[in-house]
């Protein structure tokens, strides 16, 4: 059995020219300004940001706790933009919490003005709102009415369970 590289002379032997649709000179305002920026999938309710969400986290929701942020445009697009962070305390910690946030905004500010945050409270024996959720919320919600983040939605994950917790 012989293995084709993406190399290989013949590797795309369909007879389709791909080439023929790359662009080959760049615009005068650079690359950049050539390129279509990637839209992401419209959320319309809860029960949307809780769908990208348990995509995204896959079977790390038999892990331990994390906090998983994905961020949206100003129309409620996904933005290629997700901050997972493990390991974080099972006891909610106001001074991360605004750390955090701090760091949303400053993404939001810069490429996605007017944009907000879908926040999923991830672990093994999650998925509702137990200690864990119970502190965390609070803890970014305040962080994020502090510094003037608009949070989208919060979803709780767990290895069995999931559910939107406030949307």
């Amino acid at each position: 059995m012989t293995e084709h590289g993406w190399f290989d002379e013949d590797w795309d032997d369909d007879g389709d020219d791909v080439w023929g649709a790359v662009p080959t000179s760049v615009g005068a305002d650079g690359a950049e300004h050539d390129l279509h920026e990637p839209r992401g999938a419209a959320l319309r309710s809860g029960t949307d940001a809780l769908a990208v969400l348990l995509d995204l986290v896959g079977p790390e929701r038999a892990g331990a706790p994390a906090l998983w942020f994905v961020l949206l445009d100003d129309a409620d697009r996904t933005i290629p933009v997700v901050l997972p962070i493990a390991d974080v305390p099972v006891r909610a910690d106001r001074a991360v919490a605004r750390r955090l946030v701090g760091v949303l905004d400053s993404v939001l500010r810069s490429d996605a003005p007017g944009g907000s945050v879908v926040v999923g409270l991830v672990r093994a024996a999650g998925g509702d709102l137990g200690a864990f959720e119970a502190q965390w919320v609070p803890a970014l919600r305040d962080a994020a009415d502090d510094a003037g983040v608009h949070l989208w939605a919060i979803v709780a994950i767990g290895e069995s369970r999931a559910r939107v917790l406030q949307w």
